[in-house]
């Protein structure tokens, strides 16, 4: 086997461990059901392949998230974190936050 860079090694590991723990919290049937295969093929992918294909996702710059996460632009949240720290910064008191 190959060596993996330590940056991309390190992060296919995070992955790795990420898959592994929703499966265990999912079943290995359940996720056979809904692809349509049988467990044993579930179980022997894990095995054998998952975490190459961590591998191949952290080389090629994607992620692995929960699928409840929500993306979004770094630039816009920064443009409205500059706000808020701007309107933030000239309060202060709590009561300044009330509008009549």
């Amino acid at each position: 086997m190959t060596t993996v860079s330590s940056a991309v090694g390190e992060r296919s590991r995070k992955f790795y461990s990420l898959v592994l723990q929703r499966l265990a919290s999912v079943g290995q049937v359940s996720v056979s059901e809904q692809i349509g295969v049988s467990e044993s093929t579930v179980s022997r992918f894990v095995a054998a392949d998952i975490e190459r294909a961590c591998q191949v996702l952290a080389a090629v710059g994607l992620k692995v998230v929960p699928a409840e996460m929500q993306c979004y632009p770094r630039g816009e949240i920064e443009a409205i974190f500059t706000l808020a720290k701007a309107s933030l910064g000239k309060l202060e008191t709590v009561d300044q936050l009330q509008f009549d």
